[in-house]
């Protein structure tokens, strides 16, 4: 790190480190980021804009100073501009006149094209599993360093990739340690260096892919020892948003689910990783598993994804429900779900980067159960009701803002 200008600390200013920063998601959120703060958008779309959370002493999205990694080596402005091209979510306008912010973070965005091995296939010549998280962490103290950051939140955004194999070593801390001291590619994956560099450097983490390593105890050991919090797994934006949005009512009424058939079609890069079958087993698996939580028992649920290279950044998916009634009549529902998958997915990471700062600021070590009704697969949580979901986080807010959690509990949601 020597020769790097030092800026004056500035404990307003919180970094937000993005791993696949030169994806969509992470491009859209960065340019929305911007675009919200030169007040060219409104803020729709961002659930801490809303009551009660516009309440906390949440950092400000003009105070978060961008960085990342990247397996692509392409300048940001490209990556912005893709999105501005395939699909039409960013205007010119909007991204003419964020351009030069865009040029300023990507001189923080690092090229790591060594991050990218598939644990079934670890690819050789390869550095060690050590050399790579002691580079993380390197990278990870040159941005905090360059521009004197007090607090730094690491959030993976990187495309789905094989789970690796079952290891009794993942349980410990030590185990952990053991396994990236022997260089077992093999049962350490990418998202796990990104997530064991960004704890030892004492940086909150979030998980919002499917991918390996956020709910291993040798984790949850790590955070507690550094004393930070993170929370996983896999991002709720689309179809499984309004599987647990919906599904309650067949539970109130007693209106039992025979079938609950979901057929995704998406054309992103995610699209294009899940096309593999490795790839999307831990996504199919985080899509299926919602319903028998809040419905008691598990009907036939079944779930495929297709890629569609000609929807691009969009995606579709179709839902149809079987479903018995009074005098057990057989009875259907479908839906048609259809969206822009950044522009669904950008505000939630906002949301997390300044919740799960609110939550460091504030103490708070290991899963953060508050933020389960932002992810498909949420760490120690068992409820996957999104209102439930939704009404713990509110009653979390309300709790630091000093409120009567009690006197709201049967109110609307705001």
């Amino acid at each position: 790190m020597n020769g790097l200008a030092t800026a004056h600390p500035d404990d307003a200013t919180l970094g937000v480190w993005l791993v696949g920063a030169r994806g969509d998601i992470a491009t859209t959120l960065m340019v929305g980021a911007r675009a919200i703060a030169a007040g060219l958008s409104s803020d729709s779309g961002l659930t801490t804009a809303r009551p009660p959370f516009d309440g906390l002493p949440l950092t400000a999205l003009a105070d978060l100073r961008f960085g990342g990694v990247d397996i692509d080596d392409g300048p940001l402005w490209r990556s912005a501009l893709g999105v501005y091209q395939r699909s039409r979510t960013i205007d010119r306008e909007t991204l003419d006149a964020v351009a030069a912010d865009i040029e300023v973070i990507d001189n923080d965005i690092v090229h790591v094209p060594d991050m990218a091995w598939d644990p079934g296939a670890p690819i050789p010549g390869l550095p060690s599993l050590r050399l790579l998280v002691d580079g993380l962490r390197a990278r990870l103290q040159a941005f905090r360093h360059r521009h004197g950051l007090a607090r730094v939140v690491v959030v993976n955004l990187m495309s789905s990739l094989p789970h690796p194999a079952l290891s009794p070593s993942r349980d410990t801390r030590a185990g952990i340690e053991a396994l990236i001291d022997a260089d077992r590619k093999d049962l350490i994956s990418p998202s796990v260096c990104y997530l064991w560099a960004a704890l030892l450097e004492g940086c909150p983490y979030i998980n919002f892919t499917p991918n390996a390593g956020t709910d291993w105890a040798g984790v949850a050991e790590l955070a507690e020892h550094v004393r930070v919090p993170f929370y996983g797994d896999d991002g709720k934006t689309g179809e499984t948003l309004i599987k647990t949005a919906l599904a309650h009512m067949f539970a109130y009424r007693n209106l039992r689910v025979l079938s609950w058939e979901g057929v995704n079609l998406l054309g992103n890069n995610d699209g294009r990783m899940l096309n593999e079958p490795r790839n999307r087993t831990a996504k199919l698996h985080n899509k299926e598993q919602v319903l028998s939580g809040i419905l008691g028992y598990e009907p036939h649920a079944g779930v495929t994804i297709n890629y569609v290279p000609s929807l691009g950044d969009w995606k579709t998916a179709w839902d149809l429900i079987h479903f018995q009634g009074f005098l057990d009549v057989p009875m259907c529902m479908q839906f048609t779900w259809q969206g822009c998958d950044s522009i669904l997915a950008a505000p939630l990471v906002l949301d997390l980067v300044r919740l799960t700062d609110f939550a460091a600021r504030s103490g708070e070590v290991g899963p953060m159960r508050q933020l389960a009704a932002f992810f498909k697969n949420p760490l120690a949580v068992a409820e996957m009701d999104f209102h439930r979901q939704c009404a713990d986080l509110i009653a979390y807010a309300r709790r630091h803002l000093g409120e009567d959690t009690q006197a709201h509990a049967d109110a609307p949601t705001p």
